[in-house]
């Protein structure tokens, strides 16, 4: 046992009968009245028996309510001591109980059943526990209690999380065991319940500012719940002064901060920023503390075992000790392979430099994602963008979504909330509209939720641009509006996408100059930031259909042929149909349809449904403009694709030109030769009667008909029936001889 805990058997006080004026008042009728304190001091005796008489109450009957606990305190103490105990320790085992009540196990057993039949303790512990028992206490009475409760359970060998609950609301930690257990609680929870952790070496923190190796646990435990938080404290630990003078924590506080400060954007995020981080994080450098379990310090600590010396080839390998006395964190999550892997796969990807660049940034990104989870949720979310710019979309989606839900189940907010912003963007850009407004909003809610301006600011933008895809345009102006006056240059994904939801808003309300602005300023703020991944933001596909509106072909030509090089940089099917897309736009009337062919083609091979669509409408309406009756299937292809997809603003446009090839597509439309040769073919003439008729031969009348095919969009004779009822009068010319007038 160890010294400071009550003993475990109590002398029995000498019995005696209460005084008139503690006598308990006569019970209501049918009910049983409160045991008297000379009960209890009886049936504290081992050779006494209790029995349940519950089952021997009329049914009728209603079991006794609990009493009013100062009633209680007065006419029955060891029962409430009991159940004090109970509440204090989250736990009726009679052993635990009796230890702190100071009773036997026996005797507790039966008042813990007493106390379960009058209510005093509902349901069960620790999960439903009564902290009411506790809260009439005296403040200094209750802390008493708590820690003597942690100390009976750390004993007891109970769970190192159970022990640290009760230390949580200490006002001092003022016994080595429960630093030792504090310690132990961080580390066991870190994995799995990274908020428990946080709140264990929080108290930790608190009780002793100057502790770095705590405070480094704090801020690696913060890195994903809250990242600005974990900033403060890694600021700290490399400033000069106060900083650490341990090199070890130091460099782990300094490679941390560069990470953090990227998630927060506190920094610049672009390929430069990724290539300072992968310096400081590349191959060659030392690691820091491992990741470690503290163990509980025992009465007498060990000795401290030295650090065995560094391998050149591998991270250094430091030996814990125990954390009551070792100024090395109990665990650290030290940037690992992971991150620098995510980082390297991120830069590569933005940079764009050709096809083996593609395949070693496709390799990095899925190493991350199949080798176990990454230590920081922004690896994995990184890794899942590279795959989605890659065109496989599948994978980066469901990686993404066991992102938020690992995340939601960790309490990890920053991490939650970054992973269903990148989710809806991704949605978007393979055309699940209304998925992506849907995940949009709700990483909005969260966002804003947590009011923390280290939030990310891509859940607004990817709702915006979802709104925009569902013809919202109100909404989604009013979504950006609220991110005015927030800094968004050094952010490249917050900050181009926000340009180009902006312009396309611009676009939608009929203002295609302010739109182009727009447009110019994403593309010349990516190319100072060396982004030049043509399929990260479509601006140039966007700004060379305004230009073609605005009558300025020439530079349309000259975009079209810039977004064509930079597909190149970046071989995908999505890319290279999208560069068709450009060119066909700015094509001559001749080149145009089969470029926009392929285009569709491509696309159709891609995940970008909201392209695809577009691709279709862009063949229809040439098509159209030909007079060509493959107008109609593509036009109705992109349609359906549109209305799938939610895509309001695609589908809106399929209809429009729908409904110009209907009314261009009338007997009207035909020339004064072809009409009466489309009358004789509706009415089942054949070509030589047709010919015999109008005096033709029967040549020319195969070369009107092609031509009334197309312009009606037709297939053949039989499609003619709608445009030329059976009983509707045939020309004078086509009568036979003989026939009435």
């Amino acid at each position: 046992m160890r010294r400071g805990h009550a003993p475990l058997h109590r002398p029995a006080d000498a019995c005696h009968v209460p005084a008139a004026a503690d006598r308990p008042a006569s019970p209501a009728p049918g009910l049983p009245g409160p045991a008297a304190a000379a009960f209890h001091e009886l049936a504290t005796r081992d050779y006494c028996t209790v029995v349940d008489a519950a089952g021997l109450w009329p049914a009728d009957t209603a079991r006794p309510a609990a009493e009013d606990l100062a009633e209680l305190a007065r006419r029955e103490p060891r029962l409430l001591e009991v159940a004090r105990a109970a509440a204090a320790l989250g736990s009726t085992d009679p052993d635990l109980v009796g230890a702190l009540a100071g009773l036997p196990s026996k005797a507790t057993g039966r008042l813990l059943e007493d106390a379960e039949i009058r209510g005093l303790l509902p349901g069960p512990l620790p999960a439903h526990g009564t902290p009411s028992l506790l809260d009439t206490l005296p403040e200094a009475e209750r802390e008493r209690m708590r820690a003597q409760a942690a100390e009976i359970l750390n004993d007891a060998a109970k769970p190192a999380e159970q022990v640290a609950d009760l230390l949580l609301g200490q006002s001092t930690l003022d016994r080595s065991w429960m630093r030792a257990v504090l310690k132990e609680a961080a580390a066991t929870a870190r994995h799995d319940r990274p908020a428990a952790a946080v709140s264990y070496l929080t108290r930790l923190h608190a009780a002793d500012t100057d502790d770095v190796a705590v405070r480094m646990d704090l801020a690696a435990a913060l890195v994903d719940i809250d990242p600005l938080a974990a900033r403060e404290h890694l600021t700290h630990l490399v400033g000069t002064p106060p900083g650490t003078d341990d090199p070890l924590i130091r460099a782990h506080a300094a490679d941390l901060l560069l990470l953090t400060s990227l998630m927060v954007h506190d920094s610049p995020d672009g390929p430069a920023a990724l290539d300072a981080l992968l310096r400081e994080l590349g191959p060659g450098r030392q690691d820091g503390p491992p990741t470690g379990r503290a163990q509980r310090a025992p009465a007498t600590p060990p000795a401290v075992p030295a650090a065995p010396a560094a391998s050149a080839s591998s991270p250094v390998s430091v030996a814990l000790t125990s954390p009551a006395s070792s100024t090395v964190p109990a665990f650290t999550d030290h940037p690992t392979e992971h991150v620098v892997l995510a980082v390297r796969a991120l830069r590569t990807a933005l940079t764009a430099a050709g096809q083996e660049a593609r395949e070693t940034a496709i390799a990095d990104a899925r190493q991350v994602l199949w080798s176990g989870r990454p230590r920081t949720a922004w690896a994995r979310v990184a890794a899942a963008q590279v795959l989605a710019l890659a065109d496989d979309t599948a994978t980066a989606l469901d990686q993404l979504q066991r992102t938020v839900a690992d995340s939601a189940e960790r309490e990890e907010v920053w991490a939650e909330c970054h992973a269903a912003s990148a989710r809806a963007m991704v949605l978007l850009e393979s055309g699940q509209a209304a998925e992506a407004a849907e995940a949009a909003s709700a990483a909005s809610r969260l966002s804003e939720g947590e009011g923390t301006s280290g939030r990310s600011r891509l859940a607004s933008i990817a709702l915006a641009h979802a709104l925009v895809a569902r013809g919202d345009l109100d909404r989604a102006q009013e979504v950006l509006l609220r991110l005015d006056g927030r800094r968004l240059d050094d952010c490249v994904w917050e900050y181009h996408h926000h340009l180009t939801a902006l312009a396309l808003v611009e676009r939608g309300r009929g203002r295609p100059e302010q739109a182009l602005r727009l447009l110019e300023r994403c593309g010349t703020s990516l190319a100072a930031a060396g982004v030049w991944n043509p399929v990260f933001t479509i601006w140039w596909v966007h700004s060379t259909e305004l230009l073609m509106r605005l009558g300025r072909p020439g530079a349309a030509a000259q975009r079209a042929e810039f977004g064509e090089h930079l597909a190149e940089r970046w071989p995908t099917a999505r890319s290279t149909g999208l560069g068709l897309l450009a060119r066909g736009m700015v094509a001559d009337p001749a080149d145009r349809v089969e470029l926009l062919t392929e285009s569709a083609r491509v696309l159709a091979q891609s995940s970008d449904r909201q392209s695809h669509s577009l691709a279709e409408l862009h063949l229809g309406k040439a098509l159209l403009h030909r007079s060509d009756r493959g107008a109609h299937p593509r036009l109705r292809a992109a349609l359906a694709t549109a209305v799938r997809c939610g895509l309001t603003s695609v589908a809106e446009q399929a209809r429009c030109a729908l409904r110009s090839a209907e009314g261009r597509h009338t007997p009207a439309a035909l020339s004064h030769a072809e009409r009466p040769v489309a009358e004789l073919a509706a009415a089942g003439k054949s070509n030589r009667a047709i010919a015999d008729a109008l005096c033709l031969t029967v040549r020319t009348v195969e070369y009107h008909l092609t031509n009334v095919y197309r312009k009606l969009g037709v297939p053949g004779r039989a499609g003619l029936a709608k445009w030329f009822p059976a009983h509707g009068p045939q020309p004078a010319a086509a009568r036979a001889p003989g026939e009435a007038r």
